[in-house]
């Protein structure tokens, strides 16, 4: 394992004989020692927090595990950065309402996706001013000044491990560098992600960019795919060359990828709410909430209850009862 035992999650499994219908890694959120609630696990490379299910399964997965998170320490269930429209969730929901069981929404965002629909040319025409696009133009010709400017994709049959080196090299130059947040200022997250990097180029799932300035390095972007979907796991430009805006410029040379030539149903940004450059150029939103779930008793709903009248003071548009409203 490349995390310390401490942060390891539990792997919530459910089997029907021999098949495994699915998984969700679970921990304990504790204080003072005690056990507060079940949750699935949350940390930095987590984009989604959806379990794994077979297709079709999802209501025979929730009724394993609801049963087996109630028996665990804890008083609730929570589940965070879940998406309300996925057939896990909404099975979820809807098994919940039929029994009679509440869930209440305590978080809920919106992210940037591009959608599947138009060329990379429409999509511009429509949803990016042509000052912008005037503005992206000129920025390209003066890099091409500097040298000859080129945008790779790292070939299936090509060595991962320097352009990692390269995208955390850049990582580094940034802010995540200054502030000590990068991939490399930790041993288990820089070594989790090179294993999620390898792993996906290995199994043909990884589309890694890059844009170069003669020959110079000066931008990356890493994402994952698979089945029409894409993660953009990370991207990194050299801060020297910020006036250049290189990371809008990788994204909009990506954007002709993704819709011309791959013609992905969704690309998901990953990236946080009210992003100030992802934002501009992809119009599109994915909702993402988290969810309490009592457990099936008195105890636990009684608590939930309290607790949601408490956020409900402080934060009312976050206390809505998924039982109650249409997902």
């Amino acid at each position: 394992m490349l995390l310390p035992e401490a942060q390891r999650p539990r792997l919530l499994l459910v089997w029907d004989a021999d098949t495994l219908i699915g998984l969700l890694p679970i921990a304990a959120q504790r204080r003072r020692g005690v056990a507060i609630s079940v949750e699935n696990w949350d940390q930095r490379l987590r984009a989604l927090g959806e379990p794994l299910v077979l297709p079709g399964r999802e209501p025979e997965f929730w009724r394993a595990a609801l049963d087996c998170a109630g028996r665990l320490p804890g008083w609730w269930l929570r589940l965070s950065a879940l998406d309300p429209h996925s057939p896990a969730t909404r099975a979820l929901v809807a098994l919940l309402r039929a029994s009679g069981r509440p869930c209440y929404e305590t978080r809920a965002y919106e992210r940037a996706v591009l959608l599947h629909g138009l060329t990379s040319e429409q999509h511009a025409a429509q949803h990016i001013r042509g000052k912008v696009l005037k503005e992206h133009r000129r920025l390209r010709a003066r890099l091409a000044d500097r040298g000859e400017l080129r945008f790779e994709r790292l070939s299936g049959d090509a060595t991962v491990a320097p352009w990692i080196d390269d995208l955390f090299r850049l990582e580094e130059t940034g802010w995540k560098g200054r502030e000590g947040v990068a991939a490399s200022a930790d041993a288990g997250t820089e070594a989790c992600f090179r294993r999620m990097i390898e792993s996906a180029h290995a199994a043909g799932d990884l589309d890694f960019h890059r844009m170069t300035v003669g020959g110079q390095v000066i931008a990356m972007l890493a994402n994952l795919e698979r089945g029409g979907e894409a993660f953009q796991l990370k991207i990194a430009y050299d801060e020297e060359w910020a006036s250049f805006s290189p990371g809008v410029l990788i994204e909009m040379a990506y954007l002709t990828y993704a819709l011309d030539k791959r013609g992905l149903a969704r690309v998901d940004s990953c990236a946080r709410a009210g992003h100030p450059m992802i934002d501009r150029i992809w119009p599109e939103r994915r909702r993402i909430v988290s969810l309490i779930v009592p457990h099936a008793t008195p105890w636990s709903r009684l608590i939930c209850r309290a607790q949601m009248a408490w956020r409900a003071r402080r934060q009312p548009q976050l206390n809505r009862d998924m039982g109650d409203s249409k997902t």
